[in-house]
């Protein structure tokens, strides 16, 4: 049996004590959402005395009785009065698997190519990729709505899929050419001589070995892309276009501008992060191991 001195102790002390501030708040934001009214706004409690799903119901069908027959309303509160975040969750999903495959597309060939293949003056255009990660991404707004408008993809799905795949290129790049790097280039000599093209080598033999990296690559995606708000603020006018994070917000909005619906919003907050808890939970020991394999190269 090990015996391990009292040291060790205080890890486990300090890492109970930090698993508990970082799940607290969630505990706290989910049990908000099924309190009954008068106890939400009561004095707090650890747990719910009765339980209700008043809220989840509200924001998802909204207000029925309010419910529009023409969606083409202008005004972003009155079109959630009649659609709830049904629609705005199906948007955020929609950019986040759009964001998901062209993060993943040219990450991976960007990094093959800059890890793999002889290109000329590759390290030099690698530090210029991760360059970016040192900028603040606020800085760029102007440009980039500048830009977004001259190739009309202001207030398009697809323009928020450009920018957090272009956001995410400097990171992804970045692990993909570790993983790749860390794969053995004796593997595809061997497919080489054997006649393999190098779309075949990719697919067949690297992708195969690079996949916690590349899991790992689509779990950043997902996050970035899901948790966005600032862009989606400021390229997204239409309200049938609308984000689930800005579609929470002004559900969120009282009728008295000083107040706030904490019953709608714990409500909100609890669908928008349980897709991204999903994911991370599915994909936690790739993660991991991606993670690693991108800080250590044998």
């Amino acid at each position: 049996m090990k015996r391990y001195s009292s040291n060790w102790y205080w890890f486990y002390v300090i890492n109970y004590s930090l698993v508990i501030i970082i799940i607290f708040p969630i505990y706290w934001t989910f049990i908000s959402s099924i309190k009954q009214p008068s106890e939400l706004n009561g004095n707090p409690t650890f747990y719910p005395k009765t339980i209700t799903l008043e809220y989840y119901d509200r924001i998802w069908n909204f207000d029925r009785q309010e419910r529009l027959e023409d969606t083409d309303a202008k005004d972003l509160d009155t079109y959630l009065r009649g659609t709830g975040i049904k629609r705005p969750f199906i948007n955020s999903a929609i950019v986040s698997i759009g964001t998901i495959l062209v993060t993943i597309v040219v990450c991976t060939l960007a990094a093959y190519s800059l890890s793999i293949l002889k290109t000329p003056l590759k390290n030099f255009i690698f530090m210029l990729m991760i360059l970016p990660i040192l900028i603040p991404g606020i800085s760029l707004i102007i440009p980039l709505y500048k830009l977004m408008r001259e190739l009309n993809l202001v207030d398009t799905h697809f323009g928020l899929v450009f920018l957090h795949s272009t956001a995410m290129l400097p990171l992804g790049i970045f692990m993909m050419r570790n993983a790749f790097m860390s794969i053995p280039s004796t593997l595809r000599e061997v497919a080489m001589l054997e006649g393999s093209s190098e779309l075949k080598i990719i697919f067949n033999v690297m992708l195969p070995l690079a996949v916690p990296g590349l899991l790992t690559v689509a779990v950043f995606a997902m996050y970035v892309s899901w948790n966005d708000y600032i862009y989606a603020f400021l390229f997204i006018n239409k309200p049938e276009n609308t984000m689930l994070n800005l579609a929470l917000k002004q559900l969120a909005i009282s009728d008295n501008q000083f107040g706030l619906k904490w019953g709608d919003l714990t409500a909100g907050s609890v669908v928008s992060f349980i897709p991204i808890i999903i994911f991370y939970g599915f994909l936690q020991k790739y993660f991991v191991r991606g993670v690693t394999g991108s800080a250590v190269k044998e």
